[in-house]
């Protein structure tokens, strides 16, 4: 393990000085330690270039295992510290912010009421880095959309629920927007406009409708993914708007600061699922939470 700890320093930093300085060791030591990995792979990892060390090939492959390495020893870390204080194990599980009440009611509820009982580590983030959170070893598994990143079989994603992409109006705003017929988000260009990060599924819709019009997609007001940011901000914003999938935008609304129209966005959003490892010390507990959260919806 301290093999590994030195090369992801040494691939982060590319110098032998500087991990020498985080780590506090001498550089001899150092350059001692790294001869020694070398040994042990009998092949260079590293070589010296104007940007400084470089892995080579055969050093990449062996800086990506280190780190599922070390991930997975972390997570044995937990595990163990958790049925220390007499849990059965612990849980990293990730969760997009647009994950319905209802879906986490099931989830929790399915989680807590099981006999041997996990301690449980939440993480929320986008789609996009909750599967490389996955991939990487860092969650045992993530409720977010479906992912088209799945260039071999180890990704295992298990349809949940779907939703359907609605508009958000601030409540001062909403009947001026009711009135004006059909529904055409490029004609609120000019309106206080909140936005999902850039990556998420509803942001490139957004980006995508604008475009499709012939217009550029106006810059946002703020960039928000916590529901409850968006739902506070949009009290404070006569001519706030945004979207959101049906179930989330209904919660942001029951606040009485804004209004969901009634008919949905014509978008196919990606389905919301689970997303483990096939080989994943848990995925036995995450196949289990995910057929219980389709019985239950």
């Amino acid at each position: 393990m301290r093999h590994y700890t030195l090369l992801l320093a040494l691939d982060r930093l590319r110098s032998i000085t500087h991990v020498a300085n985080e780590l506090s060791l001498s550089q001899p030591t150092v350059s001692r330690a790294l001869a020694d990995i070398e040994d042990i792979f009998m092949t260079p990892l590293f070589f010296r270039s104007r940007r400084g060390m470089e892995p080579t090939p055969a050093g990449l492959m062996v800086i990506a295992r280190a780190r599922f390495v070390i991930a997975d020893n972390m997570a044995l870390q937990q595990d163990l510290q958790a049925i220390s204080s007499g849990h059965m194990g612990r849980l990293r599980i990730g969760l997009i912010p647009y994950v319905s009440t209802q879906v986490l009611d099931a989830t929790w509820k399915h989680l807590f009421t099981q006999q041997s009982r996990l301690a449980l580590q939440v993480h929320e983030d986008t789609t996009h880095n909750l599967i490389q959170a996955v991939r990487n070893h860092s969650l045992d598994c993530a409720i977010c959309r479906f992912s088209h990143d799945n260039t071999d079989d180890e990704l295992i994603q298990e349809l949940l629920y779907r939703q359907q992409a609605h508009l958000v109006v601030a409540k001062p705003s909403s009947v001026w927007v009711d009135q004006q017929g059909s529904l055409d988000i490029t004609e609120l260009s000019d309106m206080d406009w909140i936005f999902p990060p850039p990556e998420t599924p509803i942001r490139k819709m957004i980006d995508s409708t604008f475009a499709a019009a012939g217009r550029l997609a106006p810059v946002p007001l703020m960039e928000a993914y916590a529901v409850r940011t968006i739902a506070t901000a949009l009290k404070q914003l006569p001519r706030g708007v945004t979207v959101l999938p049906n179930d989330i935008a209904q919660a942001v609304a029951a606040g009485d600061s804004a209004e969901v129209s009634t008919q949905p966005l014509p978008w196919s959003l990606p389905p919301v699922g689970l997303a483990w490892l096939r080989n994943s010390s848990k995925r036995n507990i995450a196949a289990s939470l995910a057929a219980s959260v389709r019985q239950t919806g």
